[in-house]
């Protein structure tokens, strides 16, 4: 059993770590103007996020609860989740492109450093948000 949590884990730790990495490099690629073609790319990212919309509806859904906290959960996750998914998906596009620029400087350990104190916060705060609702 422990085991297998300290595995889920580390597979979420890493994963949200990469996504924030490349969503800081996005962030980067649209400050610099590196986004050419970003209009082609904008329905995919449109419709990632109509999936971690549905996604997020369907995994709250509780005939318990009531559905406004619901709507506006699954909202704010779809947002985030939709900025995130086209940060990332441009800081990846951005790195494949100018590996040197982003792996040759140590911005990218910043990044990186940074990443995982967001993905602590967000870990904790998914985890404690009641206590600061209630």
């Amino acid at each position: 059993m422990e085991r297998t949590f300290a595995r889920r884990a580390v597979v979420l730790v890493v994963g949200a770590t990469v996504v924030l990495t490349a969503a800081f490099v996005g962030i980067v690629a649209l400050t610099e103007g590196q986004t050419a073609g970003l209009r082609g790319r904008l329905p995919f990212y449109v419709f990632g996020g109509a999936v971690i919309f549905v996604t997020t509806l369907v995994s709250l859904e509780d005939p318990e609860e009531g559905g406004l906290p619901i709507l506006t959960t699954t909202a704010a996750v779809s947002v985030v989740g939709f900025t995130l998914l086209a940060l990332a998906g441009e800081g990846f596009r951005y790195a494949g492109q100018n590996p040197g620029r982003v792996l040759g400087s140590s911005l990218v350990v910043y990044f990186l450093a940074a990443a995982l104190v967001c993905t602590g916060t967000m870990y904790w705060g998914i985890n404690h948000w009641r206590e600061f609702t209630a």
